[in-house]
């Protein structure tokens, strides 16, 4: 014997109803067939708004269009296929002649007693199903409708009842007799002795199916849905979230009560009890195995899913008259039940000062109400001192038997919220170890999700990237990022640029940009923002670890990192503005990032692509000093002073390094020492001196007023006026057996920028054409310096420079 149970979604229309009756008529080809139908899809909510209209003396008469139109399309489908026959429209005529007399009953009244409703909710099941039974017997399939007087209910509730399994196994029997090969069955309510209707609580019709299954002794209880099967979380929160290929009994009852909308947990009592395997599959992919839920699944796995509870609202009862009082928390259980009021989740401190609990958002006041009711006396004395309701929160579960045989488990999922910037407000975990629950603002309820599964689930680092700047170096970085898909895929690591922004647009992607073909996008889909709208993208994608990469100049964005930090994000800049502003704001964006655990990175900062930070953060951590520093830190002005050498004019060198994009678009950026300046002065902080840019002794390359009337494309020619007086000090150059550098050095605490004469065989003569050098005495390093030298300039290598950056901020899964 099978049961099959097909639900709403897998009858919204006659291409479900068809697909279903496909599934039907297959398998009963090899055994019989138990059919449990729910509602057309969307049925059993109008029915529910047609109550509540006509309770409130509203008109109806729309809402019972809707059914009536919903149900009717079915029947016109059968039609369309070939199957038209009287009998299904007078079914549908009498249905809506009835169900309007009871509306307007209802409205006359003024109230819906509860043996009403109930009849009027079972009427959805009770047509689908009839409509089923007839389109087998028209397709030749051996099928009967029974009502569901074969399900009789257990207890005298008209709205949450149970089945009395015992009592319907021989009208079951019954039914099936004749050599039937389909019993089509209403689910979702039960008759009892007098024939009237019992509802088996909302989603029952999983329940009437499990129940029918136990009854029956069945070989296996199928449910078609339109999903195909448990997954490890919400797929539509989880892109990448997995099938489960089973599920033991009780995983499948943790996921289903804390969100996971796969099958009723109430269904899965019956069939636990029978030892009955349950498959969850999808009507519309039925070549998938789906889902098994049975008492042998595998418990070599931690964590079987992650599930979300949504609309939950936290109570806490506080105070000094809890500590040592018998029966507290029996006494709130109590009052929540006088309510009917179903706790999601309860926990103690363990001083007894206080008990939080959750339950559904919509019954927050009604439990607030009833807890201040129950605990009058010790609120009028002061013995219970609050009674605090936190709404919009959310349950995020952790589910798998085999988190009891495994150590860590409640550390790594507190450790990847941690990281995701959630903050936990309630932890709970039951005895059985099957599920720990955390509670937290329904805002992060996603990122919550997201951060859990990475953790669990995850098989590569993870990077969500923001790129703030889309000059040069910005698209550099973008098309580097697109060639190397394949190669960081092949590393196990995932990069997605989930925004990117120009000075004016701002792009966002639900899933990530397209690195391919970004300008169009930017442009055609891109609107304006604010950094606020920046600060939204990481709530609204639910990023886990987002970075924010600056490849902007701009000092404003710059002074807003703090921000940033402070907000979740974490920072890699191109842009050398924040670490040459002040001192104080210097350490605070150091302070914000180790406080929130993100990254701050700028290695392209001093050097492009040479690692000049990493290298000078590896000597000062393991004790080295800096004695003396010198070097040539502007690619630019490399090219420029490397021309010289060569005998070219000055005014020449400067229009040559134009032309080959070495210098910004007004040379006087370049030639004002001010770049260097802001260079040097980031080395100095980080070898531990407190200065300011306006320490630095700066010599600029020209006169700081030179030639200000003129354009930057204007400026090479009035530079012929200083190729003389810089051909002089070549010269004087050459005769020392030296040349001319434009060279940053720290020497005694003291910061200087100026155009030097060095030796032509040290280690800053041969340096030239965009090269940078640095060189570094300390301690260790010393009568020997140590040299790094390399390209300092190039939207190529600075784009590098950033892309390694980044990839240090990858957040990983953590280790097993």
């Amino acid at each position: 014997m099978l049961v099959q149970k097909f639900g709403g979604s897998s009858l919204a229309d006659f291409r479900g109803f068809e697909a279903s009756a496909a599934l039907i008529r297959k398998f009963s080809e090899d055994e019989p067939v138990a059919v449990v139908l729910s509602a057309v899809y969307g049925v059993t909510d109008l029915l529910i708004a047609a109550i509540n209209q006509a309770q409130a003396g509203d008109d109806f008469s729309t809402t019972l269009a809707d059914i009536a139109s919903r149900e009717s399309a079915v029947v016109d489908g059968m039609a369309g296929a070939g199957h038209d026959d009287s009998r299904l429209r007078d079914i549908l005529a009498e249905r809506q002649k009835r169900l309007a007399g009871r509306l307007e009953g209802i409205r006359l009244l003024g109230d819906c007693p509860d043996k009403s409703r109930a009849e009027i909710l079972a009427s959805g099941e009770n047509l689908s199903s009839r409509l089923m039974a007839e389109y087998l017997a028209l397709t030749g399939v051996n099928a009967r409708w029974s009502d569901s007087e074969v399900i009789p209910p257990a207890n005298d509730s008209w709205l949450d009842s149970l089945v009395d399994v015992e009592r319907a196994a021989p009208r079951l029997k019954d039914a099936m007799a004749d050599d039937l090969r389909v019993l089509v069955l209403p689910g979702f309510h039960g008759r009892n002795a007098q024939g009237d209707y019992q509802l088996l609580g909302r989603n029952g019709s999983d329940y009437s199916a499990a129940a029918v299954a136990a009854a029956l002794d069945a070989r296996c209880c199928q449910i078609w849905k339109d999903v195909d099967g448990f997954f490890s979380a919400d797929p539509s929160i989880v892109g990448n979230a997995q099938v489960l290929d089973e599920v033991s009994y009780g995983e499948a009852m943790e996921l289903s009560f804390y969100g996971a909308g796969v099958i009723s947990s109430k269904a899965l009592a019956p069939l636990a009890s029978a030892n009955i395997p349950c498959e969850i599959r999808n009507t519309y992919r039925p070549e998938l195995p789906g889902t098994v839920v049975h008492a042998g699944a595998s418990r070599c796995v931690a964590v079987r899913g992650i599930s979300l509870l949504d609309h939950v609202a936290s109570i806490t009862i506080a105070g000094s008259g809890l500590r040592g009082r018998v029966g507290v928390a029996h006494r709130v259980m109590g009052a929540l039940a006088r309510q009917s009021i179903s706790v999601l989740l309860i926990v103690q401190s363990s001083s007894e000062y206080s008990i939080t609990l959750c339950v559904r958002t919509d019954e927050a006041d009604t439990a607030s109400k009833a807890l201040a009711e129950e605990f009058h006396f010790e609120r009028l004395h002061g013995l219970v001192s609050d009674i605090s309701v936190l709404r919009e929160r959310a349950v995020v579960t952790l589910v798998g038997d085999g988190m009891k045989q495994n150590r860590g488990v409640a550390a790594r999922f507190l450790t990847a919220n941690s990281a995701a910037g959630v903050n936990v407000e309630v932890i709970a975990q039951g005895s059985t170890e099957r599920a720990i629950s955390l509670v937290v603002d329904r805002r992060d309820a996603v990122s919550a999700t997201r951060a859990s599964h990475t953790a669990f689930f995850g098989h590569m680092s993870h990077i969500d990237v923001i790129l703030l700047g889309c000059g040069n170096v910005g698209g550099a970085l973008l098309a580097q990022i697109h060639r190397q898909r394949d190669k960081l895929a092949s590393n196990h690591q995932q990069l997605k640029v989930r925004a990117i922004a120009n000075s004016k647009l701002l792009l966002t992607a639900a899933d990530e940009v397209d690195t391919g073909r970004w300008k169009d996008d930017l442009q055609s889909k891109g609107k304006a923002y604010t950094l606020d709208d920046i600060l939204k993208i990481r709530e609204e994608l639910g990023l886990l670890n987002p970075t924010i990469v600056d490849c902007s100049t701009d000092a404003g964005l710059a002074s807003q990192y703090v921000r940033l930090l402070a907000n979740g994000f974490n920072v890699v800049c191109a842009n050398k503005k924040a670490n040459t502003m002040s001192m104080d704001f210097y350490h605070e964006l150091r302070d914000t990032a180790a406080r929130g655990f993100r990254r701050f990175l700028y290695e392209t900062n001093v050097g492009a692509g040479l690692p000049v930070i990493d290298t000078l953060h590896g000597l000062m951590r393991s004790g080295d000093h800096l004695q003396v520093f010198e070097g040539i830190l502007s690619g630019s002005l490399s090219q420029i002073f490397g021309s010289l050498e060569d005998g070219v004019p000055f005014s020449e060198a400067v229009q040559s390094a134009m032309e080959l994009g070495f210098t910004e678009p007004d040379p006087r950026d370049d030639l004002s020492g001010m770049d260097v300046a802001r260079k040097l002065l980031i080395i100095a902080r980080e070898t531990g001196l407190d200065m300011e840019l306006g320490d630095i002794d700066v010599e600029p390359v020209i006169p700081a007023n030179f030639a200000s009337d003129a354009s930057g494309a204007e400026l090479p020619p009035r530079l012929k006026e200083l190729d003389a007086a810089f051909a002089e000090k070549i010269a004087a150059a050459q005769a020392d057996d030296s040349v001319l550098r434009y060279v940053g050095r720290i020497s005694d605490g003291r910061c200087k920028v100026s155009i030097e004469a060095v030796p032509a065989s040290g280690p800053l003569g041969a340096i030239r054409d965009g090269e940078n050098a640095l060189v570094i005495y300390t301690d260790y390093y010393q009568p020997i310096p140590l040299v790094l030298r390399g390209y300092g300039a190039g939207a190529e290598v600075t784009a590098a420079g950033v892309f390694a950056d980044v990839l240090r901020t990858a957040w990983r899964p953590l280790d097993p």
